[in-house]
């Protein structure tokens, strides 16, 4: 049972979409239809514990002590640790484990295919023609970049989701490759940036070296995310510029 399942399939390239999940609602759970279903467990964020009283009447409830995204820390570390908790949660530790390892084996040959140069490179989310999300050093972008030997140009503040939202004119001074991820409402607007006067700005627009990767993770997700992003990031890092 999941929340916004649209945007899972969406964010998971339909990875899932053939899988027994149910919709519970929202903006909160469907009480009715968690009574009916009667799931054996509820996990929740550190920050949805104002829903734990609520919903331990239905099933017992967890919260996930080591979600990524709201402590101080390494992110990929809290990525592993993450994973293994949701194992023993699970009591599929054993799952866990093999996840960790197999995800962990893929980097490191990704790795191997990635120049040893370290291009800077500017990770972002188009959310109209001028403003946009920017990731920082403590995001899974980041996080999973590292992984790749791979550097990451932007050195602003960031939210906890380790991503700044500025106009794009915060980028003209950034000698850096850019790497745009599509995002859910975006609609076409990475084809369009080409032809705006304002991104022409951008070292990486004149260039015509821009990267764009597809909706296929998620911005705050686990391992399966982080694997989909390296093997789409090095697939385009592969592939030349168009002329």
């Amino acid at each position: 049972m999941v929340k916004q399942l649209s945007s899972l399939n969406f964010w998971t390239g339909n990875t899932y979409i053939s899988s027994n999940m149910i919709e519970v609602g929202l903006p909160g759970p469907n009480m009715e239809l968690l009574q009916q279903v009667l799931p054996s467990m509820i996990l929740l964020a550190p920050w949805q514990t104002n829903q734990e009283a609520r919903l331990s009447s239905v099933a017992p409830v967890n919260v996930v002590d080591n979600y990524p995204y709201t402590a101080e820390g390494d992110v990929w570390d809290r990525l592993l640790s993450f994973t293994y908790e949701l194992g023993e949660l699970a009591e599929q530790q054993q799952q866990a484990s093999h996840l960790v390892q197999e995800t962990q084996a893929r980097l490191a040959i990704l790795r191997e295919h990635v120049a040893k140069d370290c291009e800077p490179l500017l990770f972002i989310q188009l959310l109209d023609e001028r403003h946009i999300r920017v990731f920082g050093d403590n995001s899974f972008v980041h996080a999973v970049s590292q992984q790749l030997g791979l550097c990451n140009a932007w050195k602003g503040a960031t939210n906890q989701w380790g991503y700044a939202q500025v106009g794009v004119e915060n980028l003209f001074n950034t000698e850096a490759r850019l790497v745009i991820i599509r995002s859910y409402n975006s609609d076409g607007l990475e084809e369009q940036i080409a032809r705006t006067a304002l991104w022409r700005y951008l070292p990486s627009v004149r260039r015509g070296d821009v990267i764009v990767l597809p909706s296929t993770f998620w911005i705050a997700g686990g391992l399966p995310s982080a694997l989909r992003f390296a093997e789409s990031l090095v697939e385009a890092l592969e592939t030349p510029p168009e002329p």
